[in-house]
């Protein structure tokens, strides 16, 4: 019996996966494709194996004698509640034990398709019959990497909605702790848990990097066209732009508000990382 990470090359999977090869835990990964098991295989993944999670053949294969699932969903998907809710049935009919599903902080936000599909996934997972633990992760603070050349090159923090609105932060790192320790132990079976580190607005983060890294740094305005060219070349369909789209008019009028500390602090027995504490961190590795 094992552990089995459904959407294993993802950035929320990846810390999770290093701390099971620490503990020299034995586990299997999801890939969807040949390429991306490769990279797993290459990070020291003791199992890999590919499959689509829209058929239901791959998915019955996979789950044989797996005792505990942590899910993350594919990203922008129109379907993505259907999936999962077929997967779920498949994991409860395989024996499936215990299921730690990483949804989103306010699934109940109907504005955004991709946070409401979340709820109805975790309305599948309580009625499950499985364990589970439910993990809902703001923002990723690592979501920094898309723009940190701008910022280093030119100064400029740049996102597509107003940068005076609140967003609910998280470093990646941390929700990795939180998604082991919810696999690993019984701490958390039962629970339903927003994972959040730091709540700032654009011009918040732009002062903060300013202070890191010793020059200014701007926080501005981009189009949502811009973002729209950048998703398109990493190959993001139609679907998947319009759901994007609908997001970022969310933002623009409500940012990303709430998210306190508190519920990560209690998990990790510490205090989450801050924004300040992850750019200082993610600066000295990009000089490496």
């Amino acid at each position: 019996m094992t552990t089995l990470i459904v959407g294993a090359s993802g950035l929320m999977a990846r810390p999770v996966i290093e701390r099971l090869l620490e503990a020299g835990a034995g586990f299997r990964a999801l890939s969807s494709n040949a390429r991306s098991a490769e990279r797993l295989r290459a990070a020291g993944c003791p199992d890999v194996v590919t499959g689509d999670l829209r058929d239901g053949d791959d998915m019955a294969r996979v789950t044989q004698d797996v005792r505990t699932v942590l899910y993350v969903p594919p990203v922008f998907m129109a379907d993505e509640a259907d999936i999962a809710r077929r997967f779920i049935a498949t994991a409860a009919a395989s024996g499936v034990e215990k299921f730690v599903f990483l949804s989103v902080l306010h699934p109940q936000m109907t504005g955004m398709h991709h946070h409401h599909q979340k709820l109805l996934i975790e309305e599948a997972v309580i009625e499950s019959g499985m364990r589970f633990a439910i993990l809902q992760p703001a923002m990723l603070m690592q979501n920094l990497r898309r723009e940190w050349r701008q910022v280093v090159d030119h100064g400029i923090l740049a996102r597509p909605y107003r940068t005076d609105l609140s967003m609910a932060v998280v470093d990646a790192d941390d929700v990795g702790e939180a998604a082991f320790i919810a696999l690993t132990t019984g701490r958390l079976d039962g629970g339903v848990f927003e994972l959040c580190g730091d709540a700032l607005t654009t011009r918040d983060m732009a002062a903060i990097l300013a202070d890191e890294l010793g020059r200014p740094v701007e926080a501005r305005e981009s189009a949502i066209e811009d973002w729209e060219k950048g998703a398109r070349a990493g190959g993001f369909d139609d679907t998947g732009i319009e759901i994007g789209r609908k997001m970022l008019r969310h933002y623009q009028r409500h940012g990303l508000p709430g998210g306190t500390p508190l519920v990560l602090s209690a998990i990790l027995g510490r205090a989450p990382n801050d924004y300040r504490t992850f750019v200082r961190h993610y600066a000295a590795e990009q000089a490496r």
